[in-house]
């Protein structure tokens, strides 16, 4: 005896979901998972600053030695693109009046539509 076909089984694979449906969900899990490295990105610049890494990175240029075996031309192209990057996460783009930082981390919460 052959199984029986159920199409509540398959339903996920039997049609697509619209693209409209398919992009937000793809934002809403990349931004779900950039919150997390923002997070880490401000913690480690706060680490990066407190702790006197632009000092240790300025002395291993002087000295021309390694800092935890990279070099110190590497180390200051970090320092200048991570600061870089959170001038700009904290800069408000004048088209939507908020900072890129904002519209990364808010929370998104579909909506029903009205009749």
């Amino acid at each position: 005896m052959m199984p029986t076909y159920d199409p509540a089984l398959y339903r996920d694979q039997l049609s697509e979901v619209p693209v409209e449906t398919e992009v937000a969900m793809t934002v809403l899990q990349i931004l779900k998972e950039l919150r997390g490295t923002l997070a880490l990105l401000g913690g480690m610049q706060q680490t990066w600053n407190l702790n006197g890494i632009p000092d240790m990175v300025q002395a291993a240029i002087t000295n021309n030695e390694l800092l935890a075996g990279h070099s110190p031309q590497d180390w200051y192209r970090w320092g200048v693109v991570f600061t870089e990057l959170q001038t700009w996460l904290g800069t408000p783009i004048a088209s939507i009046g908020q900072t890129p930082l904002q519209v990364l981390m808010k929370r998104y919460v579909a909506q029903e539509a009205q009749p």
